[in-house]
């Protein structure tokens, strides 16, 4: 995601949707630079959820599951987010 952003970087303009949530405007956009919050809390969560994993007893396999589980699916929705919006101007 970080290459995303470092090869496409000219073609996208300075500033960029993500906060969808937030009353249209100025206060959904962020900068090039602040997208790259989307790929540093996939890093941090995942990271957190392999340690919270390889922490746990051995006879708790459903829980490792669970997390290695979670940390994927929240990987997959913020990478489809993220790349659903360098897209639009690509």
């Amino acid at each position: 995601m970080v290459l995303f952003i470092l090869i496409f970087g000219k073609i996208l303009p300075p500033k960029l949707p993500l906060f969808y949530s937030l009353a249209w405007g100025e206060n959904q956009l962020v900068t090039q630079m602040e997208i790259l919050i989307v790929p540093a809390i996939i890093t941090i969560v995942a990271l957190l959820n392999m340690f919270l994993a390889w922490q746990l007893h051995p006879s708790q396999i459903f829980f490792k599951r669970a997390l290695i589980c979670s940390s994927l699916l929240m990987t997959l929705i913020l990478a489809a987010t993220y790349f659903k919006v360098m897209f639009i101007f690509i």
